[in-house]
């Protein structure tokens, strides 16, 4: 019932705004976009078959067509194309956003594969330093065994992730509403967060992760036919990360009084999980929450978020060992004219292997720098120690690390 009330609320505000625009109008075609180059030096405990030196890079572009109509009425689309990286030298471009939309003084209406509204509103600790938002870009540079790198067994893309963004960009309705003194309130519907663009599931979803218990040896299994050793870094470890008619509301508050900056967003995320195929065990439908407070004054700002997803996609037998999954950050920062410096402290955690107790946690420290050079161009360098715990680790299996990361790069953003 929420999913319609929602749908049908966005398609009403959508044709109250829209009123008579019948008037043919002219679009204008606005050309934008960001690329990065980064240089990394990782000095890592568990860096067997590494190197210690990575370049990477990545460049977006944003097309985005727009007219208004003569009762007031602004329309259009936006296509975000990206040239991003490869394994073994592929050049791969894809279209990883493509949405039209509709405002007016009923808001804004999105439809198509983009963010929700808490992944395009959220408020976290202040990280200027960082480029274009990529706060949990240093688990790019964790290799090894650290079984670190991906987050919640993917359900959140990244065990830093500051954002719920468990819908994975797929094809939704969002809904922003105008800002009154400072508030702005939002909801969004996704049918199912593994399909997008021009691709219809239909078919319910289903999950065959689980545990086989053979002469006393138990091993993980991550789909029909399909048998790993929970051992395994980066493999499945009794998660579902498939959910179907995903509803999310949310807020976000942004002032200043006497010079001090304001900002704070809150957000939560449900949906039904998909069907399990084992017997005897069930999965756990989705329940996140994110909240975050910034304050800034005179060039000094302080903040921080939590996001937690519970134990959203967990699959739960006699055997398996459940426990929470969430991230939390921490940090301040000083900008002054060109330069901006800050420092943040992260946190994340889930549940690990559900088959053995315990759970997984990787905590980061970070200090950065960027000096703008010119309008567009920006120079960036960041220190990021880590220290990851894995349930996993045991007398003859090590998945802990810790660490060193130094990156620096150059943000071009147009």
């Amino acid at each position: 019932m929420n999913r319609y009330l929602l749908a049908g609320c966005a398609a009403a505000a959508l044709a109250l705004g829209a009123g008579a625009a019948n008037a043919q109008a002219k679009f204008e075609v606005k050309v934008g976009g960001d690329a990065y180059f980064e240089g990394g030096w990782v000095d890592q405990d568990r860096d067997t078959n590494l190197r210690s030196v990575e370049f990477r890079n990545r460049f977006r572009v944003t097309v985005t067509p727009t007219a208004k109509a003569d009762n007031g009425l602004e329309y259009g689309g936006r296509i975000r194309m990206r040239a991003n990286s490869g394994a073994n030298n592929a050049r791969n471009m894809d279209a990883d956003r493509g949405y039209i939309f509709a405002q007016g003084a009923f808001g804004q209406v999105q439809m198509g594969v983009t963010n929700s509204f808490n992944d395009a509103t959220y408020v976290t600790a202040p990280q200027d330093y960082l480029p274009l938002a990529i706060y949990d870009g240093v688990t790019a540079w964790l290799g090894g065994g650290a079984d670190i790198a991906s987050g919640l067994a993917g359900l959140n893309g990244s065990i830093l992730n500051q954002s719920l963004v468990v819908e994975n960009n797929a094809t939704k309705i969002v809904y922003f509403s105008p800002r009154f003194a400072g508030l702005q309130l939002g909801a969004s519907y996704t049918p199912r967060n593994d399909s997008s663009a021009g691709d219809v599931a239909r078919t319910e979803p289903v999950t065959g992760a689980g545990v086989v218990t053979t002469g006393g040896v138990t091993t993980s299994t991550f789909g029909p036919g399909t048998i790993a050793a929970p051992s395994a870094p980066g493999a499945a470890r009794g998660f579902s990360t498939t959910f179907q008619d995903l509803v999310e509301v949310g807020a976000n508050y942004s002032n200043t009084f006497g010079g001090v900056a304001v900002k704070a967003s809150a957000g939560y995320y449900w949906g039904d999980a998909a069907n399990t195929t084992i017997v005897g065990a069930s999965v756990e439908d989705l329940n996140a929450w994110q909240v975050g407070a910034q304050v800034g004054y005179a060039g000094f700002s302080i903040g921080g978020s939590y996001t937690d997803f519970g134990e959203s996609g967990q699959i739960q037998t006699a055997t398996s060992s459940n426990d929470k999954s969430r991230v939390w950050v921490v940090g301040a920062q000083y900008t002054a004219g060109p330069i901006v410096v800050g420092a943040n402290y992260k946190n994340g955690q889930d549940a690990g292997d559900l088959y053995t107790p315990g759970k997984r946690k990787l905590e980061v420290y970070e200090i950065g720098a960027g000096y703008t050079v010119a309008p567009g161009l920006t120079l960036q360098a960041q220190y990021d120690y880590f220290q990851a715990d894995s349930d996993r680790t045991s007398a003859t299996a090590n998945f802990d690390d810790e660490g060193h990361v130094v990156l620096v790069r150059t943000v071009l953003a147009f």
